[in-house]
């Protein structure tokens, strides 16, 4: 199994109950976005208010308020609001298994393996200008209040109701042409830039270079920053630096009693130089470190969990 994206952070889903809801303002995420990730699940992103701008497969589009999408399990995508826009995203995340039990057996053949064995897919779009669009946003709408009221019996109306969306998706996935040339060069860029996230993300307290980047991925420096640039329009440098902030903003969410120094969040979060590890965290959070951690004690704090707030929570 390909290693998941955020498995040292946050758990999405049960495993006994396979199957996250959760609430996502983008407004109060960490940098106003949903950053790029993947993961096992497949995931479906109904929009209520204001237009979100979704990327994956190498291609941006813009999602308006009751407009869903559907993203395959393993894809990179990301999440952003359009400018100027306040943007509420209520976002389902559910593992196959617990429709397909057994995906080598008579159903999982016919239905469960050309969904989630089709390359060429990364995403569906889901609106009520499309039948079956219309019908999977019902369907979506059924899962959303199954789980917001959990009632007895709603994980069993949840399934019911992922069971008829699959359809619906099938359906589109049938209908819908792809470039399968194109398609193979998105997956490539994928799988190299997930391999180079992963090595990013083990080794980011390092004086990294971008030829150890690139050497993690079997490229040339000039290849690993146009994959980069291609998927998510960045430079390797960047997602290192953007990261750093990250995993540095984790810390001091963490340090309740306040108890680290600059210096000492700096070194941990791959810095040699407290001065320059302000300017970058001021540079990407639009604050220093002691103002973000003023922050946290007055409970303004960013979403860090990728998913949101679990609807269960609100």
């Amino acid at each position: 199994m390909k290693k998941d994206f955020f498995d040292n952070h946050f758990e999405h889903t049960d495993l006994d109950y396979p199957v996250g809801v959760y609430y996502i303002d983008l407004d109060r995420m960490y940098s106003n976005c949903v950053r790029s990730h993947w993961h096992e699940e497949m995931e479906i992103d109904l929009v209520r208010e204001g237009q979100a701008v979704f990327t994956t497969g190498g291609n941006s589009f813009t999602v308006s308020a009751g407009e869903g999408v559907w993203i395959n399990r393993n894809r990179l995508h990301s999440i952003k609001p359009c400018e100027g826009s306040h943007c509420v995203i209520l976002s389902i995340l559910f593992h196959p298994s617990y429709i397909f039990d057994h995906p080598d057996a008579f159903l999982g053949v016919k239905y469960f393996k050309p969904l989630i064995e089709n390359t060429t897919l990364t995403h569906l779009m889901l609106t009520r200008y499309d039948l079956y669009g219309q019908k999977a946003l019902d369907r979506i709408n059924e899962i959303l209040e199954a789980n917001l009221n959990s009632a007895f019996g709603y994980e069993l109306e949840t399934k019911s109701s992922l069971c008829s969306l699959w359809l619906q998706l099938l359906e589109m996935s049938n209908r819908t042409e792809y470039n399968a040339e194109e398609a193979d060069k998105v997956a490539t860029d994928e799988m190299r830039l997930q391999n180079a996230i992963l090595f990013i993300h083990d080794n980011f307290t390092k004086k990294l270079t971008l030829d150890e980047i690139a050497d993690s991925i079997h490229v040339s420096k000039s290849e690993c920053c146009r994959c980069f640039k291609r998927s998510i329009s960045s430079t390797p440098f960047d997602y290192l630096m953007q990261h750093r902030i990250y995993e540095s903003a984790l810390m001091l969410q963490r340090d309740t009693h306040g108890a680290m120094s600059i210096q000492e969040l700096a070194h941990q979060s791959g810095f040699n130089n407290a001065s320059y590890y302000n300017k970058i965290f001021k540079k990407y959070l639009g604050c220093t470190p002691m103002e973000y951690r003023e922050n946290i004690k007055k409970s303004h704090r960013d979403a860090l969990n990728p998913f949101g707030i679990p609807l269960a929570r609100l």
